[in-house]
């Protein structure tokens, strides 16, 4: 998708406030009118929003309370109908998507801290076993012909990411942006043939 400058966006204290790798995301994702799009881990709704105005039908979800109410906030700011949900991952969701975009936490960190801001990049111990467990629960999710959208870091154990998907998913690697401490990937993974939904 393109980058809609007419979108405006509130952000506030408690959510992850768009940065390089939202960008980038946006940048990678491809939608189509009528897409059932799944915008996980939300946080302002930039990307569940940007999808809504092409057309998608969308539902961004976020363990985040004040990303969720953040995400409807925005919505309702930028005249689009989408649903936001709060949900551990896919806790709370049991829709099926053609597209599946996320930004996860990816940087080593604890998940338990109680700041919600330091939970939006706190992958865990290597920085990415949070996006392992997405992709171990993602692939039920999905429509036939379905992708995912992520963004992994070569600071968060992104290696390790691409390994543990490997025998359900085939993965591309779509964009990098360097920067001068990491780099920041973007991915499309897909179920492969062999596996069975």
């Amino acid at each position: 998708m393109q980058i809609d400058h007419s979108i405006g966006l509130d952000v506030q204290e408690e959510v992850y406030n768009p940065s390089d790798d939202s960008y980038l995301l946006l940048k990678v994702v491809e939608v189509s009118p009528g897409d059932n799009f799944l915008d996980m881990g939300s946080g302002t709704g930039i990307i569940g929003i940007h999808a809504a105005k092409a057309g998608a039908k969308v539902i961004c979800a976020d363990h985040n309370p004040y990303a969720v109410e953040c995400t409807r906030r925005n919505a309702a700011r930028n005249e689009v109908r989408l649903e936001a949900v709060r949900s551990d991952l896919f806790e709370s969701l049991s829709g099926l998507y053609d597209v599946i975009a996320f930004n996860p936490p990816y940087l080593p960190g604890k998940q338990s801290s109680t700041s919600w801001i330091e939970r939006s990049w706190a992958g865990g111990e290597e920085g990415s076993e949070l996006t392992i467990r997405f992709l171990e629960d993602a692939w039920r999710h999905l429509l036939p012909g379905g992708r995912i959208y992520v963004v992994l870091s070569s600071a968060g154990g992104f290696m390790s990411v691409l390994k543990a998907a490997k025998a359900r998913y085939s993965a591309e690697m779509l964009e990098e942006h360097r920067m001068f401490f990491e780099s920041i990937f973007a991915y499309r993974f897909a179920v492969r043939s062999s596996q069975s939904q």
